[in-house]
């Protein structure tokens, strides 16, 4: 149980902010995938999470930014001494484009071993919609989110990758959008950017002045039926990401921190300089 809350704690927060991924840049017009990719660099960003002060989940995010489109991919496996407890190895990809401020997913998958399974969500978009190929298992305790509310919905990485394009053009990070995983929907608001220092706190190696950016995750359907946990889950939850703008690869989400409903505060550091491959 602990590996799915970790995973769906991460998915359903903007923890996206700082993990975009890798795959090819998304087809946008007369730009081909393959032309896209070859004309722009993949950054890959090392993190490691804390939950109550323990090191829980090691995160690795490859994406690709450029004028047409995004490319993002993101790996979790369990980290530290919960390595040893729980086994979790999930993996999310997102492709799609930017249109005027704002993002037109093409697709979304994870897929993974979480919770004693072997868990798959596959959307695709149409009409700006996301519409469910796969989920697997289906959850049959779970209400199911209405499909007149998810107009215009992103998955979490198509979230993350309209943000950090966002800050990086504007230096904003001013926005909302409904996010939808394939089981919940959720209403993502964020603020700023604020002037502040980077925390030094779970051996925080990107340290000094940053921008931060504030934001609220608000679950809104696809409750578990009958959840003695309901109110909690409904309520607001707030975070903040510190970006720093590193050589060679732009403004970087640093820093992540976030309240679960149920596991609290956690936290994502990056490990190391991220790495550019041009």
């Amino acid at each position: 149980m602990t590996s799915d809350l970790v995973r769906k704690g991460l998915a359903a927060s903007v923890f996206a902010l700082g993990l975009a991924g890798q795959a090819c840049a998304a087809d946008a017009g007369k730009n081909t995938d393959a032309a896209v990719a070859a004309n722009s660099g993949q950054t890959t960003a090392v993190y490691r999470v804390y939950n109550h002060g323990l090191h829980v989940v090691d995160a690795t995010a490859d994406y690709t930014l450029t004028d047409q489109g995004y490319g993002i991919r993101t790996t979790l496996h369990a980290g530290g001494l919960m390595s040893w407890f729980m086994r979790m190895d999930i993996q999310s990809m997102a492709r799609g484009h930017f249109d005027h401020n704002w993002v037109q997913p093409v697709d979304y998958e994870s897929n993974g071993y979480s919770r004693g399974k072997h868990r798959s969500v596959v959307l695709r978009y149409a009409d700006n919609t996301p519409h469910i190929v796969t989920l697997d298992p289906k959850e049959t305790d779970r209400e199911s989110v209405p499909d007149g509310e998810l107009d215009h919905a992103l998955d979490t990485l198509s979230a993350m990758a309209l943000l950090l394009e966002n800050v990086r053009q504007t230096g904003k990070c001013d926005g909302n959008a409904q996010v939808f995983d394939g089981l919940r929907l959720s209403a993502m608001t964020s603020h700023g950017p604020v002037k502040a220092d980077v925390p030094n706190t779970f051996s925080q190696k990107s340290t000094g002045p940053a921008l931060r950016c504030d934001f609220v995750g608000q679950q809104q359907a696809g409750f578990i039926k009958d959840s003695s946990h309901l109110a909690v889950m409904k309520a607001p939850h707030p975070g903040a990401a510190w970006f720093q703008d590193i050589p060679g690869a732009g403004l970087t989400a640093v820093r992540i921190e976030f309240e679960h409903p149920k596991l609290g505060r956690m936290v994502a550091v990056l490990d190391h300089t991220p790495v550019v491959q041009h």
